[in-house]
């Protein structure tokens, strides 16, 4: 019981770094920020898929023309790319800072050193500017397209020159740039299917890639990895589907949030002791392949939620979301960046007491960086938006009552 609830934490704490009451007291009525849709029929099926290759065919056909490998999570992915650009070791790699620090994490695990990019205050990716002042020092640049929003590749690619690219897609499955799915327009491209994301599978990480001898690469470094046994296939899909449980409601409210939110500073916020590098499971794979089938309608919906809440939130002093021209957003993350840090943490309130979990995303990110990563302090933009950028709910199982509720609770707040 203690590995179930020391997962759920973790998970939550690994994505929701932020400056919560030190007590929230139970509410089953609290709808989780995050939409895990792992349930009993994705358990049981996968359990039946034990010792079964996946028909992964609805997979590659959407990333047509492109080489396809899989490992055991996105930070897995992330490090074995590292390893097959065989770049000389300590070599420093330009990396966003708002993101998960697990991206830092790989990085050292792969023998380089982290060197921490700005972002656009906007659109909370890469800025090529601040790249553009860096670029001399780096081997290679990871893009994160943070909250399913593309970056300006066009823009990253000019500056990075003929120095690989790799692009961080785990948030941003099926959104694309210029027409292009992203992870498949730079050097290479790394997906996480991590419980809490689009496709919620338990693990499993995704690599793509055009370049033939990068793949060849890809593929060798991914062959020295462990294969996990059956008795670690079940465990993970057991700890997978109780923590599931245990994010949805009532148990979410009653349970998950309270406990976690007490023991968080207990917990390796890094995951560094659970960063195991593995091939991909069997049971998260074929969750992967089952559900990819209908993705785009829980797309189509994520957005058609996010429009509505676009259009009635206009006119507020707040910055919301908005898409370029030449992009297309999954928005499996809605930000709304506010200029007053206190207004900001006041709305997180009112919206937990009326039944609506929010995250202040990668808000400890950037200390996080100072204290572990070597940061010194050069990312303003990231900065800034670390501190007055507040996650809303907006997933696809949201109905238009509970949205007009989340409109209304920030009006009277703004």
């Amino acid at each position: 019981m203690w590995t179930i609830l020391t997962s759920i934490c973790t998970y939550k704490i690994e994505l929701e770094p932020i400056l919560r009451m030190n007590s929230i007291k139970p509410d089953p009525r609290l709808i989780p920020r995050f939409n895990i849709d792992y349930y009993t029929g994705d358990f049981l099926s996968s359990m039946l898929h034990l010792e079964k290759k996946p028909d992964v065919d609805k997979i590659t056909n959407l990333f047509a023309d492109v080489s396809i490998n899989y490992t055991n999570s996105g930070r897995t992915s992330l490090y074995i790319i590292l390893k097959a650009l065989n770049l000389p070791e300590n070599s420093n790699i330009g990396v966003s800072l708002y993101t998960c620090p697990s991206d830092f994490d790989a990085i050292i695990h792969a023998g380089h050193n982290p060197v921490f990019i700005d972002i656009e205050p906007d659109n909370y990716t890469l800025d090529p500017q601040d790249l553009n002042k860096k670029i001399d020092d780096l081997a290679a640049v990871v893009v994160v397209h943070a909250l399913g929003r593309p970056a300006d590749l066009e823009g990253i690619l000019k500056v990075a020159g003929d120095k690989p690219v790799i692009e961080d897609c785990a948030h941003a499955l099926l959104s694309r740039y210029k027409g292009m799915l992203v992870g498949t327009i730079a050097t290479a491209g790394f997906f996480s299917f991590r419980t809490g994301k689009y496709i919620s599978a338990g693990e499993g990480g995704m690599i793509t890639t055009n370049d033939l001898q990068l793949a060849s690469n890809i593929e060798n470094e991914i062959e020295k990895l462990q294969l996990p046994s059956i008795t670690d296939e079940i465990k993970h899909a057991t700890i997978t589907y109780a923590r599931s449980l245990l994010y949805h409601r009532p148990w979410f409210g009653l349970f998950s949030l309270p406990l976690g939110s007490r023991i968080e500073d207990k917990i390796d916020i890094m995951n560094k002791r659970s960063f195991s590098k593995t091939k991909i499971r069997n049971t998260d794979l074929h969750v992967i392949t089952k559900k990819i089938k209908d993705f785009q309608g829980k797309v189509d919906k994520t957005r058609d939620n996010s429009l509505y809440l676009i259009e009635q939130l206009k006119g507020l002093d707040l910055i919301l979301p908005f898409e370029r021209s030449e992009t297309y957003c999954n928005y499996f993350l809605f930000p709304i960046q506010f200029k007053n840090i206190s207004v900001r943490d006041n709305l997180s309130e009112e919206l937990r007491k009326a039944g609506f979990d929010t995250v202040m995303l990668f808000s400890a990110t950037p200390e996080i960086a100072k204290l572990s990563y070597g940061y010194e302090g050069d990312c303003l933009a990231t900065e800034n938006v670390a501190k007055r950028l507040l996650v809303m709910p907006n997933h696809y199982t949201l109905r238009k009552k509970e949205l007009d509720k989340i409109c209304n609770i920030i009006k009277n707040c703004i």
